[in-house]
């Protein structure tokens, strides 16, 4: 188990200490889990409303306005911009695996490097490469020359179907799926006609992508997803988008075809993006919103069509009085019918 003192942990994260730097921290807990934590757990609080209640024997991460009485902890102006670095510290170290576990299935044709991991019953096709310490755990296909950059890790059951290439240092969760064929079919009297799917998907640097999420390849052409964007779980991303550098992009949100996020991007929850549209750089898309037009350059848009958020919530907060409204138009209705101008 990972154990630092209050100290050790002031120096690391360049804090400042306030009170006994000899306590011991093995562990980092939020306020709602406080009360159940010993003493040995580190409370970190981003929202000093919620100080009142809380242990008087749990140190702290906070800002030092919630510092009062004789409490211990650390003082950060951000307590949250504090979190990647200080969780880190107590993450357990990735295992040192090397080589290729006799369960997998490695072609002959295939280059794995000597640093890499091919864990438990993984498949790599001919012509793939793993680059120096990438680890693929346990149950990962990846297809024919399809492309494992350094230090990409793949969890159990992600699939790299042939020719997609995935870049430096990225993390494809679980049961994600890259590159199978694109939604694309032609009307016929006899029915749909499908339209092969040549294209690929190519993944930059840093990216992360999560469980149950869905990557097509294009079908002339590439799908791609630049360096830095995170994609959450069960996201689908339709053939030939084109993803920008350090986008977001939420759960349970749709890409259509040929759809374009410009670099700095931000999709939360549920959106939708017509196929062909454009997301200009750094916009925001609220959750449950549906892009059918381009969106402009910083835009912050929500609703269905998507239209600027605050024009969207004066139209939402208008629907409440629809019932009222209803009332007072029936009546004037009523007024208007009756021959001597009064409401029968």
């Amino acid at each position: 188990m990972t154990t630092f003192t209050l100290l050790e942990l002031a120096q690391k994260l360049n804090l400042e200490l306030v009170g006994d730097g000899t306590r011991t921290v093995r562990s980092v807990t939020s306020p709602e889990d406080a009360g159940t934590c010993g003493e040995d757990a580190l409370c970190v609080l981003w929202d000093e409303g919620k100080l009142e209640g809380m242990p008087e024997r749990l140190p702290i991460l906070a800002h030092r306005s919630a510092f009062k009485g004789m409490r211990s902890g650390l003082v950060a102006e951000e307590p949250r911009a504090t979190l990647p670095e200080l969780l880190s510290l107590f993450l357990p170290p990735p295992p040192e695996l090397k080589g290729v576990h006799p369960s997998a299935t490695v072609s002959a044709e295939a280059q794995v490097s000597p640093d890499a991991w091919v864990g438990p019953g993984c498949v790599v096709e001919a012509g793939a490469v793993i680059e120096a310490g990438a680890r693929l755990v346990a149950g990962v296909f990846v297809g024919a020359e399809a492309f494992v950059g350094a230090g990409t890790v793949l969890e159990p059951h992600a699939v790299l179907m042939d020719g997609v290439k995935v870049g430096k240092n990225c993390l494809l969760h679980a049961g994600c799926v890259l590159g199978c064929d694109g939604f694309g079919f032609l009307p016929s009297p006899e029915g749909p006609v499908k339209i092969p799917q040549v294209g690929s998907v190519l993944v930059g640097d840093f990216v992360e992508i999560g469980t149950c999420t869905t990557v097509d390849r294009g079908t002339i052409g590439n799908t791609e997803v630049g360096s830095g964007t995170k994609i959450d779980n069960h996201v689908q991303i339709g053939h030939n988008v084109k993803i920008g550098r350090n986008c977001i992009i939420c759960a349970m949100t749709g890409l259509a075809g040929s759809s374009v996020l410009e670099d700095g991007v931000t999709l939360s929850v549920q959106v939708g993006v017509t196929d062909h549209v454009r997301i200009g750089q750094g916009a925001v898309l609220a959750a449950r919103t549906g892009a059918t037009n381009d969106v402009p350059s910083g835009a912050i848009m929500s609703g269905f069509p998507a239209r600027p958020h605050m024009a969207a919530k004066r139209a939402q907060m208008l629907t409440l009085e629809l019932p009222d409204l209803f009332k007072r138009l029936r009546r004037l209705e009523r007024l208007l019918a009756s021959s001597d101008g009064k409401e029968s």
